[in-house]
C-alpha cells in the first residue's frame, strides 16, 4: 500500500488532504506540531477508511524533527511515496512594520519547511528506489501581490519557483514535484473570520469569477490528482485552484 506524508494535516487543508488521499486507498502519516494534535484526524482517517494511519508530531522547520519524522513513518507504515508539504503561516502588517524576526519565523516555516521535507522525502525515495510523488501548498499571494502580506506572498512565491527547479533535479530519479495554489477557500479558520465581520464574504465572492469561495476538497482532489497515475507526465508546475480569480484582471 502506498504511503503518504501529510504536514499541517490537524486541521483546514491539510485534514481535507489526509481524507482524500486515505479515501483513495493511501497509508497516511499525519504530522503536525504535537503528536497530540495530529491524532484525532489520524484516528478518523482510519477509522472511516480502514487504511493504515499515524500519527506525528514535528516542526517542520527543525530538520532533526522531520528526519526523526519520516524514519518513524517508514518504520510503521513503510517507504515513503508521497509527500505533502501543507504547513504554513502568515502574517499582515505593513511591510514598514514587520519585525524582521517575524519574518524570518515566516521563511523558516513556509520556506525552508518545504525544502526540509521535500528533501528529507526525495532520499528516502531514492533510496527506496521509488518514483514517487512531492506536492507543495503554495498560494495565489505567490502570484499576485496581497498588501501587508511580504513575507507570506514572498516565501509561497519562492515555493512555486523552487518546485520547478526540484522537478528538473529529482526527474532522473522519477519524483514528480508540483505545486497547487489554492485561492479563498472556506476552511473553518476562513468561516470564523467570515462569520466575525472580518473578512466580507460577499465582497470576495464578488472578486471570484465562479462567484464563490473553494472547498477544502477542491483543493484535496488535486493533490489526489497529482498524487495519482493520471497526473504521470505532470511536473514542475504550479496548479493555481481559485475559481478564475487570478484569471480576472478586470476592474
Amino acid at each position: 500500500m502506498s504511503v503518504a506524508v501529510v504536514t499541517g494535516a490537524s486541521r483546514g487543508l491539510g485534514a481535507a488532504i489526509v481524507h482524500r488521499l486515505a479515501s483513495d486507498g493511501w497509508s497516511v502519516a499525519c504530522l503536525a506540531t504535537s503528536e497530540a494534535s495530529a491524532e484525532p484526524i489520524a484516528r478518523l482517517a482510519r477509522e472511516s477508511y480502514g487504511v493504515d494511519t499515524l500519527a506525528l508530531g514535528a516542526l517542520v522547520q527543525d530538520r532533526s524533527q522531520i528526519d526523526a519524522a519520516l524514519d518513524r513513518a517508514e518504520v510503521e507504515l513503510g517507504p515513503i511515496s508521497l509527500m505533502v508539504n501543507n504547513a504554513g503561516i502568515a502574517q499582515v502588517r505593513p511591510f514598514e512594520d514587520v519585525d524582521p524576526d517575524d519574518f524570518q519565523a515566516i521563511v523558516d516555516i513556509n520556506l525552508m519547511g518545504v525544502f526540509h521535507g521535500s528533501q528529507a522525502a526525495a532520499r528516502r525515495m531514492i533510496a527506496s528506489g521509488i518514483r514517487g510523488g512531492i506536492v507543495q501548498l503554495g498560494s495565489i499571494a505567490g502570484v499576485n501581490g496581497f498588501p501587508e502580506r511580504v513575507g507570506y506572498c514572498g516565501t509561497k512565491a519562492a515555493v512555486h519557483h523552487m518546485t520547478k527547479v526540484m522537478a528538473v533535479d529529482l526527474a532522473r530519479h522519477g519524483i514528480r514535484v508540483n505545486t497547487v495554489a489554492p485561492g479563498y477557500i472556506r476552511t473553518d479558520m476562513v468561516q470564523d473570520l467570515i462569520d466575525a465581520g472580518t473578512l466580507d464574504e460577499r465582497r470576495l465572492a464578488g472578486r471570484i469569477p465562479v462567484d464563490d469561495l473553494g472547498r477544502p476538497d477542491h483543493i484535496a482532489s488535486c493533490v489526489a490528482w497529482l498524487a495519482s497515475d493520471e497526473s504521470a507526465y505532470v511536473t514542475g508546475e504550479t496548479i493555481t485552484v481559485d475559481g478564475g480569480w487570478v484569471a480576472y484582471g478586470h476592474i
